[in-house]
């Protein structure tokens, strides 16, 4: 009994340690309106619109990081829209996650429900400009 006690306090604590690790690992959600100012000055951005409670939102997320890290003064965004429900409805989003990316002008040139992998991702955004 005391032996499946640790086993199992140990499993949780594990668990723990790696959940931690995935969260770090993901790209910070910003407010909209500290992104809204800088949709239409002449850079593209993409707006990764998803939640931090939806597990393909938390794997673009994490996707996305690893792009950012690359490319830290790319326009990448993460918003929440469980917390922004505005933002939803200004982009029209059904499903989650979408992405949207915006041209310099801030119109909508590119859209994508569900999750990307990240070759064809990264191959998107520098297709459009959101690379630099």
């Amino acid at each position: 009994m005391f032996r499946m006690f640790v086993i199992g306090f140990a499993l949780l604590l594990g668990g723990c340690g790696q959940e931690k690790t995935a969260h770090e690992t993901m790209l910070n959600v910003t407010p909209y309106k500290l992104v809204a100012p800088k949709i239409g000055r002449g850079k593209p951005v993409l707006l990764e619109l998803g939640s931090t409670s939806c597990r393909s939102c938390e794997d673009m997320a994490r996707t996305l990081y690893r792009i950012k890290k690359e490319h830290p003064r790319s326009g990448i965004y993460f918003i929440d829209i469980r917390r922004e429900r505005q933002v939803a409805v200004q982009y029209d989003v059904r499903m989650m996650p979408t992405q949207v990316i915006l041209d310099g002008s801030g119109q909508v040139v590119y859209r994508h429900i569900g999750p990307s992998e990240t070759k064809v991702l990264t191959e998107t955004l520098t297709r459009f400009g959101v690379l630099q």
